[in-house]
């Protein structure tokens, strides 16, 4: 092949240290090397596989084409994939190479930007063992002027042969290392940005969007960070902390009428955020949204997401740290974020299980504990009566009209529904579920207002 031994001759005229450099670029055609040529007709593109393998030939050249282009994805699946160069470099390798070259294809031959003019694009490394890398070619390689392309390529293993520039960068200030994951359902925060009509037609490049700090906030002595794409992440370097930090916020938001869901710990990612910039990961259902961010329609995509007002956020974060100075106000919030979770994902035994344990322990258990504060009793009886169990306590509450008769009959088919779930397995009516997650909204909202109400009143 013409491309390789003009290569070869060129380098051969190179320095030892600049030969040796070779092997680290994409332009590499020493010995050995074999080549797989996919040649597209009309519009007439190349997809070109470099390899060097051991125990093939040298110059050992498929030349798959010319090919029609609607028989093409057949002819790669059958033929070119199968092949002995493609076997040698791997099957999976090879086919996720192609899949992402073609995508390029598409682009490139977009009839709105009009024809491109024959040239090199796309280069890829495919695999590190076999040294494995590609190329497109817009139109085709043979009718390219082959010493200028050798030129580029050996003016490029002779930049990378020299050693770079040690340009000592100012540290950057880190504001934030912790843990951190989106929110879920997918969430835009602060004004929603506005693709132009050359965006909407071309797509809209949302990844500028990526590292953009909505707020920036301080939470329980730490920051916290939320990306404009709902990314939300504090500075708490242990795991389980983070996590309950990040809950505490999430059920302050649902309480304030956003409906999200509560974060698992495989959920969680790590994330460092610096002045101008940010790494992060993340994982479970929240690895999806990456996915999402890139839609073939950008406009459908803020159409999935809750936009929420940045002072709505930030008003969240302050009176999560109000509420949860207080345990039993943090239990009861984050005991609603999970039932509500449950809820939304059609789990109705966990939901009405966890709201279950909400209304027993907090809402019917405190009820009692104040009608029987009431009475004039020794400690015993008071002992005895704050023993009941819970059908007697609903019973009394009921007939002395602490809780209306509607209340009653809901509580109990709560119970009784709860007592199936858990001794028969039984699954509750999703109707029955709903009516209880209003019970228990209205139960926190009464809880929040008492606590806020009470630190008002201390002012």
């Amino acid at each position: 092949m013409g491309l390789i031994d003009i290569f070869r001759e060129k380098m051969s005229n190179l320095s030892l240290e600049e030969q040796k450099a070779a092997p680290r670029t994409l332009e590499d055609l020493s010995y050995p090397c074999q080549v797989i040529v996919i040649w597209a007709k009309e519009p007439e593109f190349q997809i070109v596989t470099f390899a060097h393998i051991g125990d093939l030939e040298d110059k050992l050249t498929e030349l798959c084409g010319p090919i029609e282009n609607s028989e093409l994805i057949s002819y790669i699946e059958k033929e070119v994939l199968n092949s002995p160069i493609a076997s040698s470099i791997g099957k999976e390798k090879m086919t996720n190479f192609i899949t992402w070259e073609l995508s390029q294809i598409r682009t490139l031959y977009n009839p709105l930007e009009g024809s491109p003019k024959p040239h090199l694009n796309g280069m890829i490394r495919i695999h590190d063992d076999p040294f494995a890398f590609g190329w497109i070619v817009v139109g085709n390689l043979a009718n390219l002027d082959l010493k200028e392309v050798v030129d580029e390529c050996i003016g490029n293993v002779i930049s990378t042969a020299k050693p770079s520039p040690a340009t000592p960068t100012p540290e950057e200030k880190v504001i934030l290392e912790g843990f951190g994951t989106f929110i879920y359902p997918p969430a835009w925060i602060g004004e929603v940005p506005q693709p132009s009509f050359r965006e909407r037609i071309s797509g809209y490049p949302f990844w500028k969007h990526s590292w953009e700090r909505a707020i920036t906030e301080v939470y329980k002595h730490n920051f916290i960070v939320l990306t404009e794409e709902g990314y939300i992440a504090v500075g708490e370097k242990e795991r389980v902390k983070a996590l309950e930090h990040i809950n505490e916020i999430m059920s302050t938001l649902l309480v304030l009428g956003v409906h999200v869901y509560i974060v698992r710990e495989n959920d969680l990612g790590e994330a460092t955020f610096r002045e101008k910039g940010a790494q992060w990961s993340y994982g479970g259902l929240r690895a999806s949204l990456f996915d999402q961010r890139f839609p073939e329609h950008p406009e459908l995509l803020l159409t999935r997401r809750t936009v929420l007002e940045k002072e709505k956020v930030k008003k969240a974060i302050r009176l999560a740290e109000i509420l949860t100075s207080d345990e039993k106000i943090k239990t009861l919030l984050l005991l609603f974020l999970e039932s509500h979770t449950h809820q939304r994902n059609s789990e109705y035994k966990q939901a009405l299980l966890v709201s279950w344990v909400m209304l027993e322990d907090f809402y019917i258990k405190d009820l009692w504990s104040q009608t029987i504060s009431k009475l004039e009793a020794d400690e015993d009886r008071m002992g005895k009566l704050g023993s009941w169990s819970v059908d007697h306590k609903l019973e009394t509450l009921s007939v002395a009209h602490i809780i209306t008769d509607t209340e009653y009959d809901l509580l109990m088919q709560i119970k009784d529904a709860r007592n199936e779930v858990f001794h028969e397995g039984k699954e509750p009516r999703k109707e029955l579920v709903e009516k209880c997650l209003e019970l228990v909204s209205g139960v926190v909202q009464k809880y929040v207002g008492n606590r806020l109400g009470a630190m008002l009143s201390a002012l």
